[in-house]
């Protein structure tokens, strides 16, 4: 009998109440449940381009999950800025339209270094976030994208063969 309060103690530590998976991810400073949404639906495989010629169309609002190549196998369409791996770095460039002009997010399940380029220009982030232990996104970064433009989107500086990207417009309550 001494033993049942001691099984009945185990017992209940092992049905402890689980984290909740996604409770890192509620760290961000908007409301980011649509592209949290996406990221834990299936994402669609593709892979990054060594050029721009090569740079596969990405839609927005899908989930993909985009194959890279050793950086020194990438051409870049501008300098990144910020400094990347010099050693077993990944990179690869897709592209996008936009149909209306406004505020875009681009968000990452790593912290890959992103730029936006238009026409050889880099566009200016207009604000970033991320939620260190989430994946479903990790990283979440903002622009003000121009209409029915070529935009490419560079990604680099950290050693995954592979990266999970979304392009979601941001919701018209948070503009």
């Amino acid at each position: 009998m001494k033993m049942l309060p001691c099984l009945l103690a185990a017992a209940l530590a092992s049905t402890a109440l689980p984290v909740r998976a996604d409770e890192a991810c509620d760290g961000f400073k908007w409301d980011a449940s649509h592209e949290h949404s996406l990221f834990l639906g299936p994402a669609t495989k593709t892979t990054a381009g060594k050029d721009a010629a090569s740079a596969p169309p990405l839609d927005a609002d899908r989930l993909y999950a985009v194959a890279l190549a050793p950086q020194e196998a990438v051409s870049l369409l501008s300098p990144p800025s910020k400094k990347m791996l010099n050693d077993g770095g990944s990179a690869g460039l897709v592209r996008f339209k936009v149909a209306r002009a406004g505020p875009y997010r681009v968000s990452l399940d790593t912290a890959f270094w992103i730029d936006l380029v238009v026409d050889g220009r880099t566009i200016p982030s207009i604000d970033f976030n991320g939620a260190h232990g989430c994946t479903t996104p990790r990283k979440i970064v903002v622009y003000d994208l121009p209409a029915s433009q070529d935009i490419t989107l560079q990604i680099g500086g950290q050693a995954a063969a592979e990266v999970r990207v979304a392009l979601t417009p941001v919701p018209a309550a948070a503009k």
